[in-house]
């Protein structure tokens, strides 16, 4: 099963449902970041894919306006 999947395990067992989804292309990365749902809810999946390595976030829905607000000052400053 590739990363990219509908349905993947993220532990032994639980499978997740991508709910949507917007690959980017920056510089040498690729970042996949994916909004997803398995039986303990919806989250927010953000994978950075470079030079063959794989580091991931996960962001619980619940905590996606704090998240969107960080971002965005940090953004607002560069």
């Amino acid at each position: 099963m590739s990363f990219r999947d509908g349905e993947r395990n993220r532990k032994e067992g639980v499978k997740s449902k991508v709910l949507s989804s917007e690959k980017l292309h920056i510089e040498n990365k690729t970042i996949f970041v994916d909004l997803k749902e398995n039986d303990g809810g919806r989250f927010l999946q953000v994978a950075e894919l470079s030079n063959d390595r794989r580091s991931t976030v996960v962001i619980p829905a619940s905590g996606l306006p704090e998240f969107i607000e960080a971002v965005s000052k940090i953004a607002a400053g560069a």
